[in-house]
């Protein structure tokens, strides 16, 4: 069949086992797949519909692997826009803390023209009847 390879192993002598260093012998089977050769024979092929089950389950398997990892760093993106948003209200939620203090107010309303008042309120009380004349109809 190749008849080039005939002719390398015609032309090529084989060397005395004293001067040969040692091989590792590779197992015919190994060799078998690494060629292709196991391809062809009866029983691989009425196996071919495992074979390529086998391998439908490999893609989907690494598919789902680049899916996980997007998830992750999905997760990592949130969890980080989590920290910097609750970062961020923990410091708004001060500032409004401060700018609430009644002094602050009063800074405030000073350079609108108003003043704080110092006389504290008084409840003003109505008795029922008064109220009754009181109201309009």
């Amino acid at each position: 069949m190749n008849k080039l390879r005939e002719k390398k192993e015609e032309t090529t002598e084989k060397p005395s086992k004293a001067s040969a260093a040692p091989r590792a012998k590779l197992p015919v089977s190994f060799i078998n797949v690494l060629n292709g050769s196991f391809l062809t024979r009866e029983h691989v092929l009425g196996n071919m519909p495992f074979i390529l089950f086998c391998a439908f389950m490999m893609i989907v398997y690494i598919a789902y692997g680049y899916h996980t990892e997007r998830i992750v760093r999905s997760l990592d993106r949130t969890g980080s826009d989590v920290k910097e948003l609750r970062s961020e209200y923990i410091t708004v939620r001060a500032q409004l803390e401060k700018l609430e203090q009644q002094s602050q107010v009063a800074a405030g309303i000073g350079a609108l023209g108003l003043r704080e008042s110092r006389v504290p309120p008084v409840k003003v009380e109505v008795k029922e009847r008064e109220l009754k004349n009181t109201r309009t109809r």
